[in-house]
This record gives C-alpha cells, structure tokens and sequence, in this order.
C-alpha cells in the first residue's frame, strides 16, 4: 500500500502550481480589497 502513495516528481509539480495559485489567488484579491479600502 505504501507503494502507491509515494509522491512522483509530476505529482509534486501539480502540487506545487496548486498550492501556488491558491496563495496567489487569496493575496490578490486581498491586496485588492485592501487597495479599495485605503482609496474609498
């Protein structure tokens, strides 16, 4: 069973672009909301 769950080097990739687009996503449109606060 272990066998099936070791990460290949896809796998990590695919992770990592996710995990990036998420955090990318949340500061962007945190950094944009904290723009709209400070101007309005």
């Amino acid at each position: 069973m272990s066998d099936e769950h070791k990460m290949t080097t896809k796998d990590k990739m695919v992770l990592g672009v996710t995990l990036a687009a998420i955090f990318g996503g949340v500061f962007f449109l945190g950094f944009i909301g904290l723009i709209v606060n400070l101007t309005s």
